[in-house]
Formats: structure tokens, sequence, C-alpha cells
């Protein structure tokens, strides 16, 4: 399948495929958008992808629920299946040697960094002094937002001791024309790189990107391990360098084939209040104070696409693409913790809030250590409830986890507290097994059926 390397590269083979929807009447990004935005998204499957025409007071379509079918997510990656890339990183993670999944990532993507280009598409219409953030169609998505955000950028910066650059995917509310707020987390690469700049005393350049490569937008996204560049890891996953061109202002690389690029910096020390915002867990995060993006270019493409994200009570579009990183992730699980066979991270727990694990039986004596290490791992540090079943379980079918949790656990052997992180060891224990017909009995029913009049 060939190499997804924009949008509309993605946008022409989902519409091919019947996975487009245009929605040619005019629409308003207050409200408008994200209430029909997430009624497809509840539907079954997910849902088409949104392309909206005409967006009442801005010149540029709005583009939604890009990634919200397992299909589409494929695609994005330039592949049939999920489940087929992750079946090749791992394999390419077992090749590529290492003491850890960390150091094997690095090795393999590191032929895969990103290749700089001179001329670039983000660059078909400029603005330096001037450039105004109402130009986008940002969304206000819910009646307790505290304004418009952009809510799928690709934010980049820079670490000022060491130079390595970090992607990352952070939500930003428009306060004005040339600023808006930088909600990083605390532990996020951007996080990190921002406290780096402020110990120097210095403001931080940073630069934006608004669409670009598929592959890209997910690597932003993925819980990797500390150190790793979301570029390298999408031209891996892509199979192709991803193109940078270098900002106007600074040395940061914006992938080239990018929709908007916002240029700019943050300041060491300046905090305004950011929010409330309609999370991903289906309730609205607290106003808090963040630090604030200043607005010093903005290019574009002549016919540019405004993409983001429409997050509320699952299910919803970031739900499912996080489940494609599961499907990712689980290899470089296996990579540090042989003993696990399956993991399913249950779209009603947001994320990696629970993680239901399928492990082997040598791993049943050892589960508390397992628990520990699961717990450092950029994949699962932040869970706050793990579920640890022996490998026969289906951890897909949560009913039954459920089910052998609650049978064989001992509350006080078996469940581990951690500040505000719970741990449930419901690996096999004693001599029980579970109650069933034997195989001759089925084999028998099986062959009688048609006979027993039951339809």
């Amino acid at each position: 399948m060939a190499v997804i390397d924009d949008l509309r590269g993605l946008l022409v083979r989902l519409e091919a495929e019947g996975e487009l929807c245009r929605v040619p009447v005019e629409v308003d990004p207050e409200l408008e958008i994200a209430a029909v935005t997430d009624r497809v998204c509840k539907a079954a499957g997910g849902g088409r992808a949104l392309f909206f025409e005409k967006v009442r007071g801005h010149a540029f379509p709005v583009l939604t629920n890009l990634f919200g079918s397992t299909a589409r997510l494929a695609r994005a990656f330039g592949v049939d299946d999920v489940e087929g890339l992750a079946g090749r990183l791992e394999r390419d993670l077992a090749d590529a040697g290492g003491a850890s999944s960390a150091e094997a990532l690095a090795r393999l993507i590191a032929g895969h960094g990103p290749r700089a280009v001179e001329e670039a598409p983000c660059r078909q219409v400029g603005q330096g002094e001037g450039a105004d953030l109402g130009l986008l169609p940002a969304l206000k998505s819910w009646p307790g937002d505290g304004g418009r955000f952009l809510t799928l950028p690709l934010v980049i910066t820079r670490d000022p001791e060491n130079g390595r650059v970090n992607a990352g995917i952070y939500r930003m509310q428009v306060f004005g024309q040339e600023s808006a707020g930088m909600h990083w987390r605390q532990g996020s690469g951007g996080a990190r790189h921002h406290a780096a700049w402020r110990q120097r005393g210095e403001r931080m350049p940073v630069a934006v990107a608004l669409g670009g490569p598929p592959a890209l937008i997910y690597a932003a996204s993925a819980a990797l391990p500390d150190g790793i560049d979301e570029l390298s890891f999408a031209g891996y996953l892509r199979g192709r360098p991803v193109e940078t061109v270098r900002a106007l202002h600074s040395d940061l690389p914006v992938p080239a084939a990018a929709e908007f690029v916002l240029e700019g910096y943050v300041e060491p020390d300046e905090r305004r209040l950011e929010g409330p915002f309609g999370n991903h867990t289906g309730y609205f995060s607290p106003a808090a104070p963040f630090p604030v993006f200043h607005l010093t270019a903005l290019t574009r493409r002549r016919d540019a696409i405004y993409p983001c994200t429409v997050v509320g009570r699952p299910p919803t579009e970031n739900v499912r693409l996080a489940k494609a990183g599961e499907r990712l992730m689980l290899p470089l699980l296996r990579r540090d913790f042989p003993a696990i066979v399956d993991i399913n991270l249950p779209p009603e727990t947001i994320f990696h809030g629970c993680a239901l694990i399928a492990v082997r039986g040598e791993a049943s004596g050892a589960a508390r250590e397992l628990i520990a290490g699961l717990w450092e791992s950029p994949q699962l540090r932040s869970s706050r409830l793990l579920v640890l079943v022996d490998e026969d379980v289906d951890v897909q079918r949560p009913g039954e986890v459920f089910w052998r949790a609650i049978n064989h656990v001992d509350p006080d052997r078996d469940i581990l507290i951690d500040g505000g992180r719970i741990a449930v060891d419901a690996t096999r224990r004693g001599p029980g097994s579970p109650v069933e017909a034997d195989a001759g009995t089925r084999e028998k029913v099986a062959r009688r059926w048609s006979r027993y009049g039951i339809d």
C-alpha cells in the first residue's frame, strides 16, 4: 500500500473507499461542529471522517474524526491492518538487540530520521508580522469550555542541553490574535524542555504544525520511551523519512507537508489561566495556570485544511487512536516484560486509566515485581488500575477478566496499593478449576444439536 504523505493524500483514499463524508452546509465552529462530530463518533464503528466545507466566519474547511475507526488508522500508516504493523515492529525489535525496549527502539529507528528539504507546501502562504490565530477555525466544543482550542496541534520543541527534538500533541486555548495557552502535561517532553529553558532563564522557541503525515500525528500522541524521536519513529512506521523544513525564526524542524505552521516562543515564567476544557474523561478539567505561546509567524498551504479532534465522553476519536497505540505498545512491553501475552486498555477507562494484562504462568509467583516494573514503564506509568490474569484469559473480553478477578482474588494477598494506583493480581491460585462440561459431552451435544429441536 502506498505511503501517505499528508492529510489530503489520506482523504483521497478515504473518499474512494466511502470512509469520508463531505458536509456541504455552513456550520458554526462554536459548538455545532463538535456536536455533529460527537454524534458520528458514537455511531457503530466510529462513523466516517467528516470534512466540513463551509465554516462560518472562516475561509478554511475543518476535518474531524479522521482517526475514528480501525480501518482509517491502518490507512493512515499505509498498511492493511494495525496488527500486521505491530507484528513487524515486534520482529524488528527482536532483531535490533539492546538491553531494553528503549534501546532496541532507538537502534531500530536510527536509520529513519527526517529528511530536510528547502521548499515545502507549508510555506506557500506566509505571514510574519501581523500573523493572526483568529484565521484558524478553532473549535469551542462544549458549553463549559473556557474558549476556543486547537485540539490536534503538533508541538515541536528542542532540548537546549542535548539538542533532542520532541513532538507532542498538547491542546492550546486561543487567547487572542497572537497568544494561546500551552497545556503540556507534567513529565511530558514539551514540559521537560520548557523546564530546561526556564533553568537557563531563556525563552523557548516553539513551532506548532497542524496536519502533515498522519503517521507523525500518531507518533506525537504515543507513549514512547524517554529520548525516542517521534519524527524518526514516524519514519519507521511509514517506511519513508518524514520531510521537514527549517522554521523561519528558529532551528526547529517542521513537517513540510503540514497544512499550517505556527512559530513563536514561550517565556520562562509567564503563566495564564487556561480552561475549563471538556476532557477525554467525559468531565471538564478545571481552569489552571499554564505557559503562554506567543505567535511570531504563520505559514500555510494555499488551500489549507484545518484538522482537529473532539474529545469528551467515550467513545471518541482519540480513544480509538489510543486503541491503535495499545497494539503498537504491546511489542515494546513484551520486549521488557516477556511474560506478557496480551493487553487491553478498555475505552471506558480512558487511555491508560486501566490495563487488563494476560501473563504467562511464570509471572504468577512474581506478580508484584512485574507490577512495579509496569508502573515504571512509559506506557503504563499513569495507569490507575492494573489487573493481571493468566494467559488463558481473553483480556479483550473484560467480562471474562472481571469474572476471574472477583472469584480468584484474596484482597489481603492480591491487591497492591501504591499511592493513588491499584493493582490486582488475579492469576490462578490453588487447585480450583473452572466448571465446564467434559470434551466428550460437548462433542456429543454438538453432533446431536439439530435433533434437539432448539432453534
